[in-house]
């Protein structure tokens, strides 16, 4: 078996976001799992995509494709940013995602979660176009 050079910048250079996704792996790992361009992807019962190194999670249903290429796009924000992923994208997207202040100014402003600039080049790297 030959390891591919995604999968150990995954292992070393994007370790801290690997060792976490790899516990989230297996805490879900009755869930359905299937490999995508050298990422784990896991299909769970939660309404949003999470990316941390080489694991991907998903949405069982709904829009799927888009949110995987998207998400697969954070893999690759993972190996060009190494330890700094978790500080400069994993940290501000989920506070972007999650607390209720960005919520309220994305619902007033009509800015779409995506507008942010870590969301937008996950997009682009992942080959998923801006919306």
């Amino acid at each position: 078996m030959k390891i591919k050079p995604y999968t150990i910048l995954q292992w070393t250079w994007g370790l801290p976001q690997t060792l976490i996704g790899s516990a989230v792996y297996l805490a879900h790992i009755k869930d359905g799992h299937f490999d995508h361009k050298g990422a784990r992807v896991t299909e769970w019962d939660r309404n949003a995509g999470l990316s941390l190194g080489k694991f991907i999670f998903i949405p069982r249903r709904g829009g799927r494709q888009t949110l995987l290429d998207h998400e697969y796009g954070h893999t690759l924000q993972s190996i060009l940013l190494g330890p700094l992923y978790l500080l400069l994208v994993g940290l501000p997207s989920v506070m972007w995602y999650r607390l209720p202040y960005f919520r309220r100014m994305r619902k007033r402003t009509g800015r779409s979660y995506y507008s942010a600039v870590f969301e937008k080049t996950a997009d682009k790297l992942g080959g998923r176009k801006t919306r």
